[in-house]
């Protein structure tokens, strides 16, 4: 069998190759986040449709049976649908960070092949850096940088949900406002805790697995 031909860097087959991975690459960048925003939306649309909807229920029934079954249907649903789309972003921010890495280990080698354009262009800091990866995790950044991605704000809405579900059983149970709000608030804010220790542990996993590089030769 044939050893395959070895090509000098700064030919125009191996340009050709890396400029047209480096657009692959960009495009399913662009595909994941147009994904997440896309799944974002629809999820955010549907949970205020659906809070509306459970107005309109509560003024027909004056608070009545039809009320509390509705809410109980209608909460659950939207809170599962939240918990997939907040998974899902999750898994496309770290699939970007991969995308991103290989992008600049491309850029690498346009200045390797062409150093002249140093002169004109930025030159890569490194793939990703592990302060990044941090910063994603919310690890060495202040604790409220969670909120910031979109991540995060799903989680707020999903613990939103997951609370009010609770609270709502609670209060059809028992008739007592006390107890709905207290064990809705507490609810709400375990399910925030669970949701972002498990963003957190996405992403040190992913930064101790090695999968994302951390330099731009590496």
């Amino acid at each position: 069998m044939s050893q395959p031909e070895v090509l000098d860097q700064n030919s125009p087959m191996v340009v050709t190759v890396m400029t047209t991975e480096h657009f692959v690459l960009q495009t399913a960048r662009s595909a994941g986040i147009s994904e997440t925003v896309g799944r974002a939306a629809i999820y955010l649309a549907t949970v205020s449709s659906g809070l509306v909807a459970l107005a309109f229920i509560g003024q027909l029934s004056r608070l009545g049976a039809a009320f509390y079954v509705f809410g109980l249907v209608l909460l659950p649903t939207l809170a599962f649908v939240g918990l997939t789309t907040f998974d899902r972003a999750l898994h496309n921010a770290v699939e970007d960070v991969h995308l991103a890495g290989r992008i600049n280990r491309i850029r690498q080698f346009y200045f390797d092949a062409a150093p002249q354009v140093a002169r004109y262009l930025p030159r890569p800091p490194g793939a990703v850096s592990p302060r990044e990866i941090a910063r994603q995790a919310g690890v060495s950044s202040p604790f409220w940088f969670q909120f910031l991605t979109i991540a995060g704000a799903l989680a707020v809405v999903n613990s939103v949900l997951i609370g009010g579900t609770l609270g709502l059983a609670v209060q059809a149970g028992t008739g007592t406002l006390a107890a709905s709000a207290s064990v809705g608030v507490i609810t709400g804010a375990a399910a925030l805790a669970v949701h972002f220790a498990r963003q957190r542990a996405i992403w040190r996993a992913e930064h101790q697995s090695g999968t994302i590089p951390t330099q731009a030769g590496g």
